[in-house]
């Protein structure tokens, strides 16, 4: 039987937003891995939706380009 290999990622986002804040201001910490906890780990931390985002997209461009 062949076995195909599979990629993996890992990422936990905590995400806040600070007493009296707008309602869009919003706050993350972001922790990620791609390839599995063996490859490390790595914080990061970003202000805003736009942010945010451009950080999960990113997370998924490296799962999708890791070999």
């Amino acid at each position: 039987m062949q076995r195909t290999q599979e990629r993996s990622a890992v990422i936990v986002i905590r995400a806040w937003q600070e007493a009296g804040a707008e309602p869009d201001d919003v706050r993350a910490r972001i922790t990620e891995t791609v390839g599995g906890p063996d490859r490390g780990w790595r914080e990061s931390a970003a202000a805003g939706e736009r942010e945010i985002v451009a950080a999960v997209r990113a997370w998924l461009r490296a799962l999708a380009a890791a070999r």
